[in-house]
Parts: structure tokens; C-alpha cells; sequence
């Protein structure tokens, strides 16, 4: 397989890894607003924002692995150009 092909195949599992995971925190987030544990509010609102910060890490990663996969299309695009423009190319 092309590494490009290969790359761009990692990179739709990890993206939907990272959504899976993504959800799994917003969930718990959810439920920390619905149903907030009887515990002291300053431990509950750090682990509220532990949880928002990651997330944003989450988020950060996807932003990541969309434009890697966009530059590898890119890439993969000018290769298959280059091996199949040797026709009086452009």
C-alpha cells in the first residue's frame, strides 16, 4: 500500500478516535451539570475543567490530523500528477 494511502487510512481511525473520546468527555461533562455530586464544589469545578481542557486537547488533535490529511491529499495529488503528466504535462 502507498504510505500516503496508508497514512490518510491512520488518520480516519485516529479522527474517529479522537470523536469517540471527544463525546465520552462531553458526556461526562453533561452529567456533572445534570447531576452534580454531593462533594466540595472546588474539586467538582477542577475536574469540570480538567475534563473542558481535554476536550480542547481533543479538539486541537482533530484540527491536526484534518489538515495533515488535507496536505497528504495534496501531496498524493502532485505525485500522481507528476507519474502520469509526462505527457507533454502542465
Amino acid at each position: 500500500m502507498d504510505i500516503i494511502a496508508e497514512r490518510l487510512s491512520q488518520i480516519n481511525h485516529e479522527i474517529q478516535n479522537v470523536e469517540n473520546e471527544k463525546l465520552q468527555d462531553e458526556c461526562l461533562l453533561g452529567l456533572f451539570w445534570e447531576h452534580p455530586p454531593a462533594l466540595d464544589p472546588e474539586v467538582i469545578g477542577r475536574a469540570m475543567q480538567q475534563i473542558r481542557d481535554r476536550i480542547s486537547g481533543l479538539e486541537d488533535r482533530r484540527r491536526a490530523l484534518l489538515e495533515e490529511k488535507q496536505a497528504l491529499i495534496v501531496e498524493g495529488a502532485i505525485r500522481n500528477r507528476r507519474g502520469n503528466g509526462n505527457n507533454g504535462g502542465n
